[in-house]
């Protein structure tokens, strides 16, 4: 799919779905980190969802996905944006998000940066847009910063684990611990729960086995 643009054959059926229209949008994350990204026109609102967006611009309209994918390009090259942000970076910027006025002032300012070289171009098959994505209300708390938040203190290859979900962003999830008596201990955890696809779960009464913490003195 992503060389489909340079010329490689693609099954029918992959085909039909790249040739629908496509939207190019600029992602920021909570430490800051932005990239550029693509997403077909029913997945619009969707992925940059899934993604764990804080804020997010679309610039471009195409009319479809092999358009989409030369500008995405173009936007790498010329201005040095990634296509890609590592989920761990994803959960380390949550458990210290950057102020969201400083992220979302950041994310205008990269946005607007593709539309001008956008503009300037001589292709054909695309609209410039100035659109902002509306995040969902589900990851607010978790985007804003908040005292006595700490990363998940477990891996989730193996034993218990006893979460109570309070905001979620793409597969991030800013959770409380509880103990025996229900009670939540030790402040808010950042946990990414994209590390339990393709594991069996077996529901129970579980806890997480919570170390020794000690929030920042400064």
């Amino acid at each position: 799919m992503h060389d489909f643009h340079r010329g490689n054959p693609v099954p029918a059926g992959l085909r039909a779905y790249l040739m629908q229209p496509h939207w190019l949008y600029v992602a920021t994350f909570a430490n800051g980190a932005t990239k550029v990204g693509t997403a077909s026109a029913p997945r619009k609102w969707n992925r940059l969802a899934e993604q764990g967006a804080v804020h997010a611009s679309y610039v471009a309209h195409t009319g479809d996905g092999r358009v989409v994918r030369i500008l995405e390009d173009m936007v790498t090259h010329e201005l040095g944006l990634v296509q890609q942000v590592r989920s761990a970076a994803k959960v380390a910027g949550l458990v210290e998000p950057r102020a969201a006025v400083e992220l979302l002032a950041l994310n205008r300012r990269h946005a607007g940066r593709v539309r001008e070289l956008l503009a300037g171009l001589t292709m054909t098959g695309y609209s410039v847009v100035e659109e902002e994505w509306k995040r969902p209300g589900l990851a607010g708390p978790l985007c804003t910063a908040g005292a006595g938040r700490h990363p998940y203190p477990a891996t989730f290859d193996a034993g218990g684990h006893g979460l109570r979900v309070q905001a979620l962003s793409g597969a991030i999830a800013l959770a409380g611990l509880p103990d025996v008596s229900g009670n939540e201990v030790g402040g808010s955890f950042v946990a990414d729960l994209g590390a339990l696809k393709g594991r069996k779960i077996e529901f129970g009464p579980y806890l997480t086995e919570i170390p020794a913490l000690q929030d920042s003195l400064f």
